[in-house]
């Protein structure tokens, strides 16, 4: 029986200072999807890491991985853990829940801001990255489609999502609560993704005085400064830069700090100590803590803006009955399509165990079958075929509707007393292991694919 499994740390089980640890950048992800691919249990994996979380899934056969196998790969990966200890993080779901836990983060019903849409894009990214390293089988392909619909369906069908409320526009809120009037203001955005972009157009909207954008990459950055009508300016700037703004705001890929003590203290200088706030909205963070001890610098990470993205969310709480609804449908949906696929190797072979005890029955009578005119004999045939179909024909049902599949096992083996050479031929389930796929589609096979046996009813 194919098992699901899924664990991970977020938001609301570890600071950042753990999730920066841990997390992922774009450009290892595929080797780590690799590694884990490659564990002996592992027939298909899918890891999703993003600013506030990183989680792993796994489909295994019979056998369930323990908490630890997920805290031991995450220690390999990041060799800087193995003095942390992360299995009071760890979350851990199995089957249904870990399906259902994976419908609600793409939906974005699990992240710090309820209903932004940026998950759904980083879940769709994440598969990518894992269907081009081989890791996705049907499992995973049909898991990502439901979930992906669930998102769809949240947007559409409820109001969860019409809100602006995001992490940026979070920060871009404290911004206004800090200084009231932001049309006198100077703002410096170190920064040229995603959410670098949101805070961009969220602070045009508040009507700062000037935006000044920095990126390392000017063929990146000076095309969304004039998208956003601000300032561009090459990281060779940003002490000038420093010492002129009321505000900063970074959100980049940096593995390591970009402003770091003794560049906040020569710009401090500078600029007469006259006040500067800083908003640190990246994971892993772009602005050394400890540049908070340092007089009139007032510093705010991803977990600070955790009470204005709170107060600025209540009006999503009364959707998310409704959108958590339909995740359950979705995941109901899921679970069927499970349960019909894993009944396929009992189906085939209780009708191979069934066939075997029928041709041996007319072999047994075979002496007077011979006497019997062709079409008489051609008729007695269907008719065994018919009663064997008819009769079976219910246990197939119950089978295909089953919530516990190996408890039809058992049952279905003690009743029609299926030899254990029968299941093993048929197989218990289906191998969807990296290695056994490499070469082939990993587009989903529906049940209609796969040689379920004929069901005569005549």
């Amino acid at each position: 029986m194919i098992k699901i499994t899924l664990a991970g740390v977020n938001h609301k089980t570890a600071p950042v200072e753990i999730r920066e640890r841990i997390a992922y950048p774009k450009e290892s992800l595929s080797s780590a999807v690799q590694a884990l691919a490659r564990q002996d249990s592992v027939l298909e994996c899918l890891l999703l890491s993003t600013c506030n979380r990183v989680e792993i899934l796994t489909i295994t056969s019979n056998i369930h991985p323990s908490p630890d196998f997920f805290t031991d790969f995450l220690s390999k990966t990041h060799p800087a853990l193995t003095s942390v200890p992360l299995r009071p993080h760890l979350y851990y779901k199995t089957d249904s829940e870990a399906v259902e836990h994976l419908f609600q983060v793409t939906a974005s019903l699990d992240s710090m801001v309820v209903g932004e849409p940026q998950i759904t894009g980083q879940v769709k990214e994440s598969f990518e990255i894992c269907r081009k390293e081989n890791s996705v089988g049907p499992y995973l392909n049909q898991i990502f489609q439901r979930a992906v619909s669930s998102a769809k369906r949240v947007r559409s069908e409820t109001a969860i999502s019409h809100l602006p409320v995001s992490i940026s526009y979070a920060a871009c809120q404290l911004a206004r609560k800090i200084f009231q009037d932001m049309s006198n203001k100077s703002v410096l955005l170190l920064g040229g993704g995603e959410m670098a972009q949101l805070t961009a157009r969220h602070m045009k909207k508040m009507g700062v005085r000037s935006l000044t954008l920095m990126t390392r990459d000017p063929a990146k950055g000076e095309p969304l400064a004039a998208e956003y009508e601000a300032t561009y300016a090459p990281m060779s700037r940003l002490d000038d830069i420093l010492s002129e703004a009321d505000m900063v705001v970074c959100s980049t890929g940096a593995e390591t700090y970009l402003l770091t003590v003794p560049i906040m203290e020569s710009a401090m200088e500078r600029r007469g100590y006259r006040p500067l706030f800083l908003i640190d909205i990246a994971v892993p963070r772009n602005i050394d803590p400890e540049i908070s001890r340092l007089s009139n610098t007032f510093l705010y990470n991803i977990d600070d803006l955790r009470s204005v993205v709170l107060s600025n969310q209540k009006e999503r709480e009364m959707e998310t009955f409704a959108a958590k609804e339909i995740v359950r449908q979705e995941v109901a949906q899921f679970e069927k399509w499970r349960a019909e696929r894993s009944a396929v190797p009992l189906i085939q072979a209780l009708r191979q165990h069934t066939e075997e005890i029928r041709l041996a029955e007319l072999d047994r009578f075979s002496r007077t079958l011979d006497t019997l005119p062709d079409e008489a004999r051609k008729q007695v045939l269907l008719l065994t075929q018919s009663l064997m179909n008819k009769m079976l024909h219910p246990t197939y049902q119950t089978l295909r509707n089953s919530s516990n599949i190996d408890e039809a096992w058992e049952w279905i083996t003690r009743c029609y007393g299926l030899p254990p050479e029968i299941l093993s031929r048929n197989g218990s389930h289906e191998d969807t292991s990296p290695k056994e796929r490499e070469g082939k589609s990993v587009l989903d096979s529906p049940l209609s694919d796969l040689p379920l046996p004929g069901e005569q009813t005549c």
